[in-house]
């Protein structure tokens, strides 16, 4: 396998009609009025405005054009962007990435317990994943029509929230998408490509489309819900299921995202330490804990990086814990204090924590503290705390060992 290949193991693609926008408007944590009347308010809310209204710009988009607004904007705004006689695509530290692989993680908005908002239509509305799977190789099929460079690879992760289907719905889901897994870049390269005759029917996908699951607590789902043995059954289900077929999980782990039901209940499902017991049953289940367990407040006495450091005991102890940075690399103070809490350890800790470190964007929620995709992707890689090696280990060789164990 060569050298060529940048991955973005955090991104989303949603646009408008797939989230709950109780939900979503909860995220971006500003009146919907005021997103709907930006220009008139614009004034009063600076930069928290503008940002808002260029998330909703790109939320706007169908699937396609979504991928190939991300691919214009990195080959017109990304000071890494290379095109000449020795090929294209960014090029940093000698090395030129052809392709920018993405996993966009789907989001189960089919909250169930959602709570009324108090107004007059104020029935939850339901979310089928579904629809977004079908919207999402839609805008797969387009983007490899009508893409010019074909700069993007996209797998996407699949969102599963066990409180949301019966334990044979989730058997029925699992041998659906995975059960003729391998884990091999190879074998969902050809899928991928096969997409361009993707007639919109999801029932003849089949398995290896998806390249892993994406777990998301602050929306309901418990990780170890040992008070109802009947989730208990259904994740315990998911866990063994997943390790057996060495498919990769992500989970979502910051004290921020889409939280819907009680701040403390969302806290508690999120926590790091509720996947201790899931990883003393099941200490293969390769898991990736999101955003590296960003905290934008202190929780009591805790300091702000209690759970990274929670997170990165994890991935001491078991051999397949990753945890990537998505939505935090706003700024150089980001990329200096990830390095100095690295030299913490022990040179055996470090060398092993720096190879399950993964590079993530969140795009397209980072856009509500930095105005591009291509932004962001560039401040990593100009980050002068880490060599380039280590960011080709970041964005290449730690997200090929998450993500194909089949090449292993």
């Amino acid at each position: 396998m060569g050298e060529t290949r940048l991955y973005d193991v955090h991104c989303h693609a949603m646009n408008l009609s797939h989230p709950n926008l109780t939900a979503f408007l909860q995220r971006i944590n500003i009146p919907f009025a005021m997103a709907v009347f930006a220009p008139v308010v614009s004034v009063f809310m600076g930069k928290t405005i503008n940002r808002t209204r260029n998330l909703l710009s790109v939320m706007e988009n169908d699937m396609g054009s979504f991928f190939l607004l991300m691919e214009a904007d990195l080959k017109n705004h990304s000071g890494a962007w290379r095109s000449d006689t020795a090929g294209k695509g960014l090029k940093v530290g000698g090395r030129l990435y052809e392709k920018i692989v993405l996993t966009p993680l789907m989001m189960d908005f089919g909250y169930k317990d959602m709570k009324d908002p108090g107004i007059f239509y104020g029935k939850p509305v339901q979310k089928p994943i579904v629809e977004q799977v079908t919207d999402l190789f839609n805008g797969i099929r387009k983007y490899l029509k009508e893409s010019p460079d074909k700069l993007l690879e996209i797998y996407p992760f699949l969102a599963i929230n066990t409180q949301n289907y019966s334990l044979d719905q989730i058997r029925t889901m699992l041998d659906k998408y995975f059960s003729d897994y391998n884990g091999t870049y190879e074998r969902l390269r050809r899928n991928y490509d096969r997409l361009t005759g993707f007639d919109g029917n999801i029932e003849t996908m089949g398995s290896n489309f998806f390249s892993g699951v994406k777990l998301y607590p602050p929306l309901g789902f418990d990780p170890w819900p040992e008070d109802s043995k009947a989730e208990l059954d259904k994740v315990d289900y998911l866990y063994g299921y997943c390790q057996r077929h060495r498919i990769p999980v992500t989970v979502h782990c910051s004290d921020g995202g889409f939280v819907v039901g009680k701040a403390r209940d969302a806290e508690l499902r999120t926590n790091p330490k509720r996947w201790k017991k899931v990883l003393e049953k099941y200490p293969q289940l390769r898991v990736n804990f999101a955003h590296m367990g960003k905290s934008s407040k202190f929780w009591k006495v805790l300091t702000r990086d209690q759970w990274a450091r929670q997170i990165f005991e994890l991935v001491l102890k078991y051999d397949e814990v990753y945890t990537d940075f998505s939505c935090c690399g706003f700024s150089e103070a980001f990329y200096a204090s990830l390095k100095a809490m690295l030299e913490k350890y022990s040179d055996q800790q470090k060398e092993k924590l720096m190879g399950r470190i993964l590079f993530g964007s969140d795009f397209m929620i980072n856009l509500l503290y930095i105005d591009s995709y291509s932004g962001y992707i560039d401040l990593f890689l100009q980050s002068p705390s880490f060599t380039h090696d280590e960011k080709h280990d970041f964005v290449y060789n730690n997200p090929e060992r998450f993500l194909f164990a089949g090449n292993r």
